[in-house]
């Protein structure tokens, strides 16, 4: 027909008509009167007029009048069965519709089936559009009826999101918005808030108003989910946030207005005085949530304190879910002093239990990860993390929170030299960070990797995750993550052994009090490791003596285990042992009781031999290293031995066993020594296992293994019961302590 179209163009038309010849025939004569075919092409409908005509005459007017009934009025329907269509159409008995769909599949009338068991079909898309159109154009007083139906048939079979879906196209808004309310939790726990936020902005006014603590809810879970989205993501969902917030503050504005001014518009029911003073107050946090994201975005600690200072107070009488946002404002305020937040974020996760909310307790659970790793804490930090992907499993929450588990999981395997367990942490996070479009996790996923790469010794992996980090923090403009950006690609040039690069970074950075952000700490750490690199000894000391007051904190334990070991290689090197003594003392009192392994062999041989002097000084100077001399000195020898082995292997650490958490038992029993299995796994049952130390879902273990979800469950069981555990959390300590795992 000479149309010329584009190879996409051709693919448009063929997925739109399915491979429908008549349906490529009439939309090909419609396009040759057209300039901008690939508009048309995008907007071609079956309520196209040629289409239209076509079945009508050529298709609908061939056929007995009960058939084309059928046709008609299930066309309301995207998937059709003999029930459904039989409590629709009103036919008989469910046998005759039966009966009608295998007509339609007989005379091949558009009908495709989706089972094996021909109980379920579909129409082909356009064909149903086409009746769709028909039956508006002919019997429009119809089609709400038949969407009621259809509305309370899905609603009888507990499937509300359909029945939702037919209460709106037939304008019955009081009844969508009630099976609303009734399915809303358990979509926002699937991450799908979008879901019912598209619903609502489908109700008139009258309506929304009514329901307006749901809308706000629907906002705030919607507005959870994708505060560190990417940009793109991020602007387009905004755009229908902000349209539903804006309804409801012109809404109370208008309730706010004297009657006099309101005479004449379209008048909203009624609500109490304390209702009205709940929407302006949880509208005033929401817009307090969104401008979090930017601030946080830039690092901007002043703003973020008066943004805190001015909702201060104003969460008071609410539910936990809101007063989840000043505290979570409030944490980020003082996020570099973390640890100091232990006691608040305990206190605060008692509350979250005895209110019963669940997702706000797996929130405040990732928090106390986060002040557990600032605190150097790792073993509660694994404790949190596996607590908290147990409870998303339970509640059968699936968003990417569970992607901050693994966050803090594969940094708690890397220190304690737990290469091949920290890089499955790290697949499950970036597979999770991909998935829900999570900008924060894959930087730091991707950064992660380059350490990890670093450590194995391979560089080109290591410069590939950093180039990928490199682009979404310049695309993002996520200014908070991009000091530690630079300080990881320095790190990469010492490893590369691209000294001078590195040097002049060096020289070229300049830190000063009066400009001090706590972001800058990486930075400043790696300049003084590229003082070391450089043999400037003095120069080093002289920068960790002056940067001391903000990199050795009481809040900030994490990054004063990394200066105190830069120290002991720079007071070593300078031949000080015995200020090395002093400050090893301290590093092994904070790193020891936690099996902090990796802080030593990033430092390489400098720290090595920093090391060995300490094993091999007199027993008086030793006496300065710890209190229990004998104990701080087998773990150095384990440390000196680690560096053996990395050595060795080429730079692949071997993984170490890891003490049992006590808390880690069942709540309140202290658990007994860990025998073996009575009874040997299966290889299946150890592929089950790792999947679930993994923090794999059972849909996902099914996933993975290609077993259907019933098989995934008698295995688990199966694996409790040879274990002796009660819980999952619990069967994963107990193989790890028999080194299962």
């Amino acid at each position: 027909m000479g149309l010329s179209l584009s190879e996409a163009e051709v693919a448009a038309l063929q997925r739109r008509t399915e491979g429908w010849v008549a349906g490529l025939q009439l939309a090909a004569l419609s396009l040759r009167k057209q300039e901008d075919r690939s508009a048309w092409i995008s907007a071609f409908t079956g309520g196209h007029r040629y289409l239209m005509d076509y079945v009508q005459q050529d298709i609908l007017a061939r056929l007995l009048v009960p058939l084309q009934n059928f046709l008609l009025h299930t066309s309301i329907l995207t998937s059709l069965n003999a029930a459904l269509c039989q409590a629709v159409t009103a036919v008989p008995s469910e046998s005759a519709s039966q009966e009608m769909l295998e007509e339609l599949e007989r005379a091949n009338l558009f009908v495709v089936p989706l089972d094996e068991e021909r109980r379920w079909y579909r129409f082909h898309e356009l064909f149903r559009e086409t009746l769709l159109a028909r039956l508006q154009a002919s019997h429009p007083e119809l089609v709400p009826r038949l969407h009621q139906r259809a509305t309370q048939w899905y609603e009888a079979q507990g499937e509300l999101r359909e029945a939702i879906a037919h209460a709106l196209a037939a304008r019955d808004y009081s009844y969508a918005a009630s099976l609303i309310e009734r399915v809303a939790s358990h979509l926002w726990l699937r991450g799908e808030a979008q879901a019912v936020q598209t619903w609502l902005a489908a109700l008139p006014d009258a309506v929304l108003w009514q329901h307006a603590r749901l809308a706000l809810n629907s906002t705030l879970h919607w507005l959870e989910s994708l505060h560190e989205v990417v940009s793109t993501s991020y602007s387009r969902a905004q755009t229908q946030v902000e349209q539903t917030m804006a309804r409801l503050e012109a809404m109370l504005r208008s309730q706010e207005r004297s009657t006099a001014e309101s005479e004449g518009e379209e008048t909203l029911p009624a609500l109490p005085d304390g209702e009205m003073a709940v929407i302006h107050r949880r509208l005033h946090l929401l817009r307090a949530l969104i401008a979090a994201r930017e601030i946080l975005r830039r690092g901007d600690t002043e703003r973020l304190r008066l943004l805190v200072q001015e909702i201060e107070g104003l969460d008071e009488p609410e539910e936990v879910s809101w007063k989840m946002i000043f505290l979570s404002l409030t944490f980020w305020l003082t996020e570099s002093q973390g640890a100091l937040q232990i006691k608040r974020l305990l206190e605060a996760k008692q509350q979250v239990l005895a209110a019963a909310d669940h997702r706000a307790l797996v929130r405040v659970v990732l928090w106390l990860a986060f002040a557990y790793l600032r605190a150097g804490q790792w073993r509660l930090i694994e404790l949190e993390c596996l607590e908290g992907l147990a409870l998303a499993e339970q509640i059968g929450e699936q968003t990417a929170m569970t992607g901050y588990f693994h966050y803090f999981l594969m940094f708690t395997y890397y220190a304690w030299n737990r290469l091949e367990d920290a890089s499955r942490s790290a697949q499950q996070l970036l597979r999770i960070a991909h998935a829900w479009q999570q900008a924060d996790l894959l930087i730091t996923g991707d950064m992660f990797l380059v350490q990890l790469e670093l450590a194995r010794g391979d560089l080109t992996a290591a410069d590939q995750a950093l180039q990928q980090a490199e682009a979404l923090v310049q695309q993002e403009r996520f200014a908070v993550y991009a000091f530690w950006v630079v300080a990881t690609r320095v790190r990469y040039w010492l490893a590369a052994g691209d000294l001078d690069a590195a040097s002049h970074w060096a020289e070229q950075v300049v830190f000063s009090p009066e400009t001090w952000d706590p972001n800058q700490k990486g930075a400043v750490l790696m300049q003084i490791r590229v003082s070391l690199a450089q043999h400037q000894y003095t120069q080093a000391l002289q920068a960790l003596e002056r940067w001391s007051w903000q990199l050795d904190r009481p809040g900030d334990l994490l990054n004063t285990i990394e200066f105190l070991a830069l120290q002991v290689v720079a007071l070593h090197s300078e031949g000080k042992q015995e200020q090395v003594q002093a400050v090893a003392a301290r590093l092994l009192a904070l790193t020891e009781p936690e099996d902090y392994i990796r802080v030593y062999l990033d430092l390489g041989e400098p720290m090595k031999q920093a090391l060995l002097t300490l094993l091999t000084a007199p027993h008086e100077q030793r006496e300065q290293v710890n209190r229990s001399p004998t104990r701080s000195r087998s773990f150095v020898a384990q440390l000196v031995a680690a560096f053996e082995q990395e050595e060795q292997h080429g730079r692949t650490s071997p993984r170490t066993g890891t003490p049992l958490s006590q808390a880690l038992a069942v709540p309140g029993k202290i658990p007994s020594a860990s025998p073996a299995p009575g009874e040997p796994l299966t290889r299946r049952e150890q592929e089950v296992l790792r999947l679930l130390a993994e923090g794999a879902s059972n849909q996902e273990i099914a996933k993975a293994l290609v077993i259907s979800l019933a098989t995934v469950k008698k295995h688990v069981s199966n694996l409790l019961s040879k274990l002796g555990a009660a819980s999952r959390i619990q069967a994963i300590a107990q193989a790890r302590a028999i080194s299962l795992l």
